[in-house]
């Protein structure tokens, strides 16, 4: 797979960042973003870890950067482009911030079709592009509604760019991650073990095992799919499990 080029955005990120050492890898250039003034000292590291890798400044919440960015990028074909970029920020319902909807909607939905839309005719033919959603978008959210509704209808997004691109011979599929152990887990989220039957979180090396499939030609016929790696937690309803446990214990 050498001399293959990819995209991926959120580089420095704990699943970005297994992304880029797992397409590094297998041969691929990388061209990584990172949030500038918050990941800077992150995606130096990450680049000085990894060779064949450049590393770009942009804030997604800006249509501006998004589009300079792309611009940017008009001298490189792509094999492919993985859309990882996220923003979550908790809200309270009672005094809902709606700064937080646009940004959240901007970096998680908006940044992706951009870019998908604004690079097709840098993607070579049978080549792929897959976003990074989230279990969440399954689920209906008490203090992070923006995170949730933008995953979901990237879910959604994700099914539309596979009906659009496939004439271009271009795939487009989604990954829902499950709750994945990285520097931003929470107390909260390591409890999430305790009900996903596989018993434990999962690694970000394993989000980025799916992405490198996903990407290869053993995908070949996959389009438009939504993939959860989550250890079965979305299949758990919690009082089922509750009652289950209950009657073993009678």
């Amino acid at each position: 797979m050498s001399h293959r080029t990819a995209l991926i955005t959120g580089a420095p990120g704990g699943i970005g960042s297994a992304i880029c050492e797992k397409l590094v890898s297998e041969g691929y250039q990388i061209y990584g973003t990172y949030y500038v003034g918050e990941e800077d000292d992150k995606a130096i590291e990450l680049k000085r870890k990894l060779d064949n890798m450049k590393v770009i400044p942009v804030d997604f919440k800006s249509r501006e950067q998004t589009l300079e960015l792309m611009q940017s990028l008009r001298s490189v074909q792509f094999d492919a482009i993985v859309n990882n970029a996220g923003m979550f920020e908790p809200e309270d319902f009672e005094n809902f911030d709606f700064d937080i909807w646009d940004s959240t909607l901007a970096v998680n939905l908006t940044a992706p079709l951009l870019i998908s839309v604004g690079l097709r005719d840098n993607i070579k033919k049978g080549g792929a592009i897959v976003n990074i959603s989230s279990g969440g978008g399954y689920k209906g959210a008490f203090a992070c509604i923006a995170y949730v509704a933008s995953k979901a209808a990237l879910m959604n997004l994700t099914k539309s760019l596979a009906n659009n691109f496939a004439d271009r011979n271009i795939r487009v599929n989604a990954i829902a991650p499950g709750w994945i152990d990285t520097p931003m887990s929470t107390p909260e989220s390591y409890q999430a073990a305790s009900i996903t039957p596989l018993t434990r979180n999962g690694k970000p090396e394993e989000v980025a095992d799916v992405v490198s499939y996903l990407i290869s030609d053993k995908a070949s016929f996959i389009t438009g799919a939504i993939i959860s790696v989550d250890g079965a937690y979305t299949c758990v309803d919690y009082i089922m499990l509750r009652e289950a446990e209950g009657r073993k214990l009678d």
